[in-house]
């Protein structure tokens, strides 16, 4: 995730804007110790959340409680 989220900043359009950057926010999440999909999604979308929150552009991975 760390690659993919550093190519989207790595990649330039010049011919469209020289200064416009792309960058993305993501959030990781195991499915260890959870009963279904519904659950890994909740936990996906709070690490998503904690990544914008820390100031987008980064990739954070959920805290398995």
């Amino acid at each position: 995730s760390e690659r993919l989220r550093a190519a989207f900043a790595a990649e330039r359009f010049d011919e469209i804007d020289p200064t416009l950057r792309l960058t993305i926010s993501i959030g990781l999440a195991s499915e260890q110790g959870l009963s279904g999909h519904e659950q890994l999604l909740v936990r996906a979308d709070a690490a998503l959340y904690a990544a914008k929150r820390g100031g987008r552009d980064r990739v954070v991975v959920s805290r398995i409680d």
